[in-house]
């Protein structure tokens, strides 16, 4: 029968294996634990906390119809607000809106440089294209963007990083027209007014034949409900308000 002689030699060696391996298992989990908290975001704004009647009212511009005009002749006939994210490509073609809504104190957000799904991409990618259409605004209107939303709704852990990585808030919607599938201008003005609530934040495209038709009835609908229709920095900064006091 053989014994097992632990001489100081061995203890050593052994003592030595299982610092490795304790620092081995200690590096594996910060590891994990830095992956996980670099892809730590909060969830994007769908809507906001505020204690008075205020909603925001936002347009995505990203699509080959220009009703800008008719949006603004509404909104400024109700002395309501508005923000409108826009895509980069859309705004080098239609500059000329974009200006027009800047000088008019309208708020502009970003879209995306092209309309598509983000998540998609490489972080280089995702980070080139944000890049490109904030830089795009911001030589229309001296201004850039400090909101942005994914096209189709659609993000992930990576997109909400990089959007904050560049100063903007991501801002999605909790009441959405569905104007492109609306049966016409009165059922989309119906939906809207049927789901909003204090706070919320209202989702309507500018492709739609029905949007800017139907505006005014919304508009009207909401004040009459006592809604007073801002942009969402408005939104955001009245709750800031209301926790501060």
């Amino acid at each position: 029968m053989k014994c097992f002689v632990l001489t100081k030699r061995k203890m050593l060696t052994i003592c030595a294996c299982c610092a490795i391996c304790c620092l081995a298992v200690v590096f594996s989990v910060k590891g994990i634990q830095t992956v996980q908290t670099a892809y730590t975001q909060k969830v994007p704004v769908y809507s906001v906390p505020v204690p008075d009647k205020q909603v925001a009212l936002t347009f995505d511009c990203a699509w080959d119809t220009d009703d800008t005009a008719h949006y603004m002749e509404s909104l400024s006939e109700y002395g309501a607000q508005a923000t409108f994210f826009v895509t980069g490509a859309w705004a080098e073609k239609y500059a000329q809106s974009v200006r027009a809504l800047s000088r008019s104190g309208y708020e502009i957000g970003n879209l995306g440089n092209v309309y598509e799904r983000l998540p998609q991409l490489s972080q280089t990618d995702i980070m080139d294209n944000l890049t490109k259409c904030s830089r795009t605004l911001r030589d229309m209107t001296g201004q850039t963007p400090a909101l942005f939303r994914a096209p189709y709704g659609d993000y992930n852990a990576l997109l909400l990083d990089t959007a904050s990585a560049l100063d903007m808030q991501t801002v999605q919607w909790d009441v959405n027209g569905l104007d492109r599938q609306s049966d016409g201008e009165k059922a989309v003005a119906e939906k809207i007014v049927r789901e909003a609530k204090s706070g919320s934040i209202i989702l309507l495209d500018n492709r739609s034949a029905f949007t800017y038709k139907a505006l005014p009835h919304i508009l009207q609908a909401l004040a009459q409900e006592g809604y007073e229709i801002v942009s969402v920095s408005q939104l955001m900064r009245s709750a800031s308000e209301t926790r501060a006091a």
